[in-house]
């Protein structure tokens, strides 16, 4: 029977925070404060592109069986997702960014 009275962490869980809190059960409970990513409210293109592609590939696993160790759309998920790539974008490598923000000083 659920209580009308609000949880002790409700007022923590509000979007206007510029905070996360994070309640972690395993291996033991443990709750922390954390900032909210930039990318909470306005996410990066390759980051909608892979939740989509996540939501369909799981979606068509409704219905199936275990037949492994992990669920069904866990399984699909991994096999279908893995390795693929959302983003066109090249990084550069660490040594460069150095370098040029040795030159920018």
């Amino acid at each position: 029977m659920p209580s009308d009275q609000p949880s002790e962490y409700e007022y923590y869980l509000r979007d206007d925070k510029p905070f996360q809190l994070v309640v972690r059960t395993r291996p033991r409970r443990v709750v922390f404060f954390r900032s909210k990513p930039v990318t909470a409210y306005t996410p990066t293109e390759a980051q909608l592109k892979a939740r989509t592609a996540f939501a369909e590939v799981a979606r068509r696993a409704k219905g199936r069986r275990f037949v492994g160790m992990l669920p069904p759309a866990a399984e699909l998920v991994r096999t279908e997702l893995r390795g693929r790539k959302f983003t066109t974008e090249v990084r550069p490598p660490k040594w460069l960014k150095l370098l040029e923000m040795l030159v920018r000083s």
